[in-house]
């Protein structure tokens, strides 16, 4: 048995028996739909076009609305009576917009605060055409329309967490049993799932599905609590995974042991030991946060493998960057010193990105050979590899590479950093940032575009009247 019960369930509306006509909205297949003679139509009007887009942290459908863009709602038959479900979008930084009525009147069912905190704006009136407009600055995301239904009544937007009882007691155990990371993502919540019949529940911890650099993994945050239940007496547990420098931990049962190093993360497999719990569940308090890859549960023995602090050697990724800027420290710049933290992100994934911390004898002025070792790239630059704010790791040695032709820059080279994983790096393409770069014009500004073309195989931009190839060298002008 493999049972999941994610934390994060389809919103759930109740309708009453009256209710004539609905339509729902989770794809771009649903922007114009036709029922009982009457037709929705959702489009840009005199915005940007509407998008379907999937919430990153639940992996949910969200239909997204963007100022200016219309909802046309007609029937050969007079309309009287339209309900609207809207929410927040999950574009964190993005206000709540407006909405308008053609015609009729509409009253507003508040402003939603959270991308889980649905509104429903109710029309009346009389008319076969209604024409709906998103208003003044930000975002919605549209999941109901009823037409001529009785008041649409918004249930929970969360099923209950699972508990034992929804552990199956006839099932029967491997030696040892695997526990997987689940197949879903959400962040800094109360969470619980079930996977081979062990019940997990954290009490404030992260789900995060695998990256092109980091594992997948479920953990627990800094004095939270992590629980192992199931329908057999457990002997004890073994965590592959990760954990923060100086690390520590308690558990409400049995011999507890694990790496940890005073000055860096540790990751191992296992990283983590409980012995002799005897207990149909176990849990572990957590001082620093825990990361677990997998987590072996054994019934019969207690796991033979030893967790001792041991050096292990970290891995070696390669990223590729398309989005990079600078950001001048004013506090520690100086005549002759000037320092700054260039950042490389993709925009695809902002919240991962790396920050490197350089010193520039000359200001915005960057091309040219840094170290560590030369001092002019410092243990300060960092990788940032989770959306939490202490999710990152600093850099213990590094060296990189800045070329410019024009107005591109060639940026690579490498980071090591305290959990031992090296992080090789590149980009190529403008250099933006609140501090401007000397003769660089953003393209925010000028509005210049830029334009890839593919010749004989080869790659080139096209930017400014120069063609420019992958590494940023001119080729024509």
């Amino acid at each position: 048995m493999n049972k999941f019960l994610t934390l994060i369930a389809s919103i759930f509306f109740t309708l009453g028996m009256m209710a004539e006509t609905q339509f729902t909205f989770t794809s771009a297949a649903d922007m114009n739909q036709t029922k009982d003679g009457i037709t929705v139509v959702i489009a840009a009007g005199d915005g940007n076009a509407p998008s379907a887009q999937t919430d990153y942290e639940t992996g949910k459908p969200e239909m997204r609305l963007y100022t200016k863009n219309t909802i046309t709602v007609s029937s050969s038959a007079a309309l009287t009576n339209i309900q609207l479900v809207f929410a927040k979008s999950s574009a964190s930084n993005k206000k709540y917009a407006g909405l308008t009525a053609g015609t009729g009147t509409l009253v507003s069912g508040g402003v939603s605060e959270a991308k889980d905190d649905w509104k429903v704006d109710s029309w009346t009136g009389s008319a076969n055409n209604v024409v709906f407009t998103v208003s003044g600055t930000g975002q919605r995301q549209i999941r109901l329309v009823v037409i001529d239904g009785d008041p649409v009544v918004i249930g929970p937007d969360e099923d209950p967490l699972p508990t034992e009882d929804d552990l199956d007691w006839s099932y029967f155990y491997q030696e040892p049993e695997i526990v997987p990371v689940p197949e879903t993502q959400l962040f800094q919540k109360e969470y619980a799932f079930i996977e081979n019949n062990i019940l997990v529940h954290c009490t404030k911890g992260s789900i995060v599905k695998a990256s092109e650099d980091e594992d997948a993994y479920f953990g627990c945050q800094a004095g939270e609590k992590l629980t192992f239940s199931a329908t057999q007496y457990i002997k004890g547990i073994a965590i592959k995974g990760n954990v923060r420098k100086a690390f520590t931990a308690t558990s409400s049962r049995g011999d507890i042991s694990y790496c940890t190093d005073p000055d860096q993360e540790t990751a191992a497999d296992p990283v983590l030991v409980v012995r002799n719990i005897n207990s149909l569940s176990v849990t572990i308090n957590c001082d620093k946060n825990l990361s677990c890859y997998e987590v072996k549960v054994y019934f019969e023995e207690n796991p033979s493998i030893a967790c001792e602090e041991i050096n292990v050697p970290g891995e070696t990724y390669f990223l590729n960057y398309d989005t990079a800027s600078v950001e001048l420290d004013t506090d520690e710049s100086k005549t002759g010193d000037y320092v700054y933290t260039l950042y490389l992100w993709n925009k695809v994934n902002e919240w991962i990105y790396m920050g490197l911390d350089i010193h520039t004898p000359a200001k915005n002025t960057f091309a040219g050979m840094y170290s560590t070792d030369n001092g002019n790239m410092t243990t300060e630059s960092f990788y940032q590899f989770g959306e939490d704010y202490d999710e990152y790791t600093y850099a213990t040695e590094g060296q990189m590479v800045i070329n410019r032709e024009g107005k591109i820059f060639s940026i690579s080279g490498y980071i090591t950093c305290e959990n031992k994983n090296t992080y090789n790096f590149s980009y190529t393409g403008l250099l933006g940032g609140d501090n401007e770069v000397q003769g660089l014009e953003k393209v925010q500004r000028d509005k210049v575009q830029s334009t890839k073309i593919l010749r004989e195989g080869q790659l080139y931009l096209m930017y400014d009247g120069k063609m420019y190839d992958v590494q940023g060298k001119v080729v024509m002008e």
